[in-house]
């Protein structure tokens, strides 16, 4: 009877644990809207009917100010390994516009990218737009679906 006890602590104690299930990893992936933007020190009003940025998996982006009817489409790519995580924002191959290098930082449904306007410029490296800088910080919200 003791060496069957031994035998079933020994399968006991060698059993794996219960698996947890793998966290779901964050991503920019979905619809997203501006709720503020701040540039060069000042808080720019949200344009009327709003903005909204479509982040798409296969690594297209349409952005829409004032509502669908205007969207200009283009690409992205993000680095979420860098610190902090990098997104380059890249016009269609017909636009002569320069990629426009940012970071990026999610928290839950609130995604708030940095980037310089106003033509080249290096990357930003904090998320701050000082009085007299080109850099511009926008805070989105995820659009929730039904």
């Amino acid at each position: 009877m003791y060496q069957s006890i031994l035998v079933g602590l020994a399968v006991a104690v060698a059993a794996p644990a219960p698996k947890e299930a793998p966290k779901k990893e964050a991503t920019i992936v979905g619809e997203w809207v501006g709720e503020k933007a701040v540039s060069g020190g000042k808080e720019m009003p949200v344009p009327p009917g709003g903005v909204s940025f479509g982040f798409n998996a296969d690594g297209t982006l349409t952005i829409a100010e004032g509502g669908r009817g205007n969207a200009k489409t283009g690409s992205y790519k993000i680095d979420p390994k860098k610190n902090p995580p990098e997104i380059d924002l890249i016009p269609p191959a017909d636009k002569k516009d320069e990629t426009i290098l940012g970071i990026y930082k999610l928290d839950g449904d609130t995604l708030t990218l940095c980037f310089q306007k106003g033509g080249p410029g290096g990357r930003p490296t904090k998320f701050e737009s000082p009085e007299g800088e080109r850099t511009v910080v926008i805070t989105m919200k995820r659009v929730k679906k039904d």
